[in-house]
């Protein structure tokens, strides 16, 4: 029964949590790219 406990929560972080981390994490740092570009490309030359 713990063999099958442990392979099911192997399967769960193997097959779910992984691509979820990848998708917010990738939603994460193409939000943080706009904001950087957005704050540091759009301000021009302030002298």
């Amino acid at each position: 029964m713990t063999k099958l406990m442990l392979s099911a929560f192997y399967d769960n972080v193997n097959k779910n949590l992984g691509p979820t981390l990848m998708w917010v994490f990738t939603i994460l740092l193409t939000v943080e790219l706009i904001y950087v570009m957005i704050k540091y490309l759009g301000q021009g030359d302030k002298k």
